[in-house]
């Protein structure tokens, strides 16, 4: 097992990956029925995750295209199109050796609607989006994360500056620990910023959801997907476009949000982003949640003591 489970590690951060940790399926035994990895890989034993950073400098230049020496496009690709294929590159490569020693492997998409047909109607009755496996939650299992109020999942490498990706797999791996280092989120000492700074209003300040992890018990924000997603579409004003849609008082309604969409109240510009380049190949317009989260400055002073090099990173393999 230890073999096996070094090699891929060792692979995965070879061919791009940031960071790597492994999760027994036993830690998702609290996921919601139909969103466990043996849902949909019967014999699943252990699931991969690997992280990819973004640049620093994508967060530092996001701003709305009438703000000088701002705009959005370096994070449309680069800190979401690019980093979603290139990471999908990485699992599916590593997927297919593990099946030539004759483990069933099985990947999901990164992100994106079609990573949540399959919930389609269940989205719409609930207004909560829902993907078919979650990403986040995996490398919260796998140790390489934990949750930040945001419901982001939060690195001591990269703060929120990062996208995930995993494998799922009946090879039976070594299983990483899970993050033990110091809190990554300081809602208090940012003032849940993240809620304060979202244009679509989409997380609460002190509302919460409990969920449980392995041995770990989480909480983070309540969020409103429908009222996020106006934000990912730029439809409102801060979010990176030029359209400037008023979202109705309340939790957020599909029909609005859709019938919003297709009108004239969609700036042309945004539309022909939305039409001809949006999705995997270019991200969302707004992610201030996750490009504009102080985490990582903020946990900076306690982290001296965490020992890094523990991890498996290609941070600490690149400053040996």
């Amino acid at each position: 097992m230890a073999t096996l489970t070094e090699k891929v590690i060792e692979t995965l951060l070879e061919q791009g990956a940031d960071l790597v940790g492994i999760a027994p399926v036993e830690r998702f035994a609290n996921a919601p029925e139909g969103h466990k990895p043996t849902d949909f890989l019967p014999g699943c034993k252990s699931v991969v995750s690997i992280a990819l950073h973004l640049l620093q400098g994508t967060a530092d230049v996001w701003g709305e295209p009438d703000r000088p020496g701002k705009t959005i496009s370096p994070y449309l690709f680069y800190g979401y199109g690019l980093t979603n294929l290139e990471s999908s590159r990485i699992v599916n490569r590593m997927a297919k050796q593990l099946e030539y020693l004759g483990h069933k492997t099985l990947c999901f998409l990164p992100t994106w609607t079609t990573s949540m047909y399959k919930y389609y109607d269940e989205t719409v009755t609930s207004g909560k989006i829902q993907a078919e496996f979650s990403h986040r939650h995996a490398a919260v299992a796998a140790g390489i994360a934990e949750f930040g109020w945001s419901t982001l999942a939060l690195t001591p490498e990269f703060g929120a500056m990062q996208r995930f990706n995993s494998i799922l797999t009946t090879a039976e791996l070594e299983p990483t620990p899970m993050y033990d280092g110091p809190e990554l989120c300081r809602k208090d000492d940012c003032k849940t910023g993240c809620a304060r700074k979202c244009p679509a209003a989409a997380l609460s300040e002190t509302e919460g959801q409990t969920l449980t992890i392995g041995d770990k018990t989480i909480t983070y924000a309540m969020r409103d997907d429908v009222r996020c997603t106006y934000g990912i579409y730029g439809m409102i004003e801060g979010s990176g476009g030029r359209s400037k849609v008023q979202i109705p008082e309340g939790p957020g309604r599909f029909e609005h949000l859709y019938m919003e969409r297709q009108s004239e109240s969609v700036h042309m510009y945004d539309k022909t982003m939305l039409e001809n380049c949006f999705g995997l190949i270019c991200g969302d317009f707004c992610g201030k949640c996750l490009h504009q989260c102080s985490s990582k400055k903020l946990a900076a002073k306690d982290m001296k003591g965490y020992d890094l090099s523990k991890r498996h990173s290609s941070v600490a393999r690149f400053s040996l």
